[in-house]
């Protein structure tokens, strides 16, 4: 079941939900939108959509020939989801208020590397909170799209990561999110 072409960019659907850290009714409304979008895409109807939803995995369409990549991030109040038949997609989004972290620059040392940990340390606390947010939504987008569990910072990491391309998201003030995408070779 191959897209309609289009200009290789993905395709994301925003999904307001309960605000709640409790996952299961946002799970559901932005499975039901993905499902919805992908009937549309697709030509048929939601319910014929074989999207494989396996807790802990990335959603998956079974199957899918040429592959399209599927990605979901959950935030109290907020759902992403991206399809891309490019190639791998990641998604990530994270509630500002999720970035005030009090060990912060311990994590972002961690998890970030040296480079970023250090920018953030030189920043006032106004701007710390946001480009905190920046660099991990980026980080776990660029996780997801690679199939890569999180993980603490390395320069083989690094390495792989850098193979992604991110795209800031236009999301409401109060959250940040990423996309990362990986064009396959053709």
């Amino acid at each position: 079941m191959p897209l309609p072409a289009h200009d290789g960019s993905p395709y994301l659907i925003a999904v307001p939900t309960p605000h709640t850290r409790l996952r299961g009714q946002a799970r559901e409304l932005v499975r039901t939108a993905l499902r919805e979008a992908l009937g549309n895409l697709l030509g048929c109807a939601p319910e014929a959509v074989p999207l494989d939803t396996r807790p802990g995995q990335a959603p998956a369409l079974t199957p899918s020939a040429p592959p399209i990549h599927l990605s979901i991030s959950h935030q109290a109040g907020l759902s992403l989801a991206a399809i891309h038949a490019g190639g791998p997609v990641g998604i990530d989004l994270m509630a500002l208020a999720d970035a005030a972290l009090p060990d912060l620059e311990t994590v972002a040392r961690d998890y970030l590397g040296p480079r970023t940990a250090a920018a953030l340390q030189a920043m006032d606390d106004a701007r710390r909170q946001a480009a905190f947010a920046r660099a991990w939504t980026a980080h776990e987008a660029c996780l997801k799209c690679l199939g890569l569990a999180l993980q603490e910072w390395s320069p083989a990491l690094a390495g792989r990561i850098g193979r992604c391309r991110l795209v800031e998201l236009n999301l409401p003030a109060q959250y940040i999110g990423a996309a990362a995408l990986l064009y396959e070779s053709a």
